[in-house]
């Protein structure tokens, strides 16, 4: 049996072909944007053990909000009309910090150069190298002996990580005591822009003395143990936009696709009339 080639063979099997490199193209592009695309698609995934998270030490320069407070509000007014004309206490208003918001450097406890701090009732002490759980249950057990059952509460007004690059907004994220991520901070100032390089985000991060910077690929899992993933004071996270090149990918995509959707029709056409 002979097979005959028709013009709408030839046609059918240049639209075939198109649309396989049409896909194929469109997929690889979609996989640029997309965050953790290494995982499988439509199935639950286990990840690992979750990386250790280390508590940040108090450290001289350190600005904290001390709060006390107990069972009866009575016994420990007192102490936080002291605290707050000393300059602890939070910021106006009483809430957390925001994002992008800015503490007065009239609030808080400033730590000094020696680590020392000084506090009403209780006096000078070494606050540097200690967590902020350990300086709360050292302080409740000074004021016990003024207050029953006091609770106290401390955190950082002046720990922050400041956001930078191709960012819905860049800001300065405040930190508080809270383990705060990568996804964290990139959350609070409105994601990554379309424009957003996702596979090279660099952090700079001062440490001991020292400055380093680690780079995160946002699309593969392998960023969860990523030393960088969690904050740290002072971190800076700049997210790259893409380069000329390749902002100019998708033109050439459409543009590549446009030729050769000409020459496979100019053949398929040429090879019709031979037959």
């Amino acid at each position: 049996m002979r097979f005959t080639h028709s013009p709408s063979t030839g046609r059918s099997l240049g639209m075939l072909i198109m649309s396989a490199m049409f896909f194929f193209m469109s997929c690889t592009a979609t996989r640029d944007y997309v965050v953790l695309n290494d995982l499988i698609q439509g199935k639950d995934s286990i990840l690992g053990p979750i990386r250790p998270f280390t508590e940040a030490l108090i450290a001289p320069d350190d600005q904290l909000s001390i709060q006390v407070s107990a069972y009866n509000p009575d016994d420990v007014q007192m102490f936080n009309s002291l605290l707050s004309a000393a300059g602890g206490g939070s910021p106006a208003g009483g809430g957390p910090a925001t994002s992008g918001a800015q503490i007065p450097s009239t609030l808080g406890y400033m730590v000094d150069k020696r680590g020392m701090i000084t506090l009403p009732y209780v006096g000078e002490f070494l606050a540097a190298g200690l967590t902020i759980r350990e300086m709360e249950l050292f302080l409740g057990k000074q004021l016990e002996r003024f207050v029953k059952a006091p609770i106290v509460k401390v955190r950082f007004l002046n720990h922050y990580v400041n956001v930078l690059g191709d960012v819905g907004a860049p800001t300065q994220v405040n930190m508080n005591n809270e383990r705060i991520t990568l996804f964290d901070v990139l959350a609070r100032t409105g994601d990554l822009r379309p424009t957003a390089i996702r596979s090279n985000v660099l952090v700079i991060r001062e440490e001991k003395g020292h400055r380093s910077t680690g780079r995160i690929d946002l699309r593969s899992k392998t960023l969860f143990e990523n030393p960088y993933f969690y904050m740290q004071n002072r971190d800076v996270v700049y997210v790259e936009p893409v380069k000329a090149s390749y902002a100019n990918r998708d033109d050439n995509y459409t543009r590549f696709l446009s030729i050769a959707t000409t020459i496979i029709s100019l053949s398929f056409g040429i090879f019709a009339l031979i037959r």
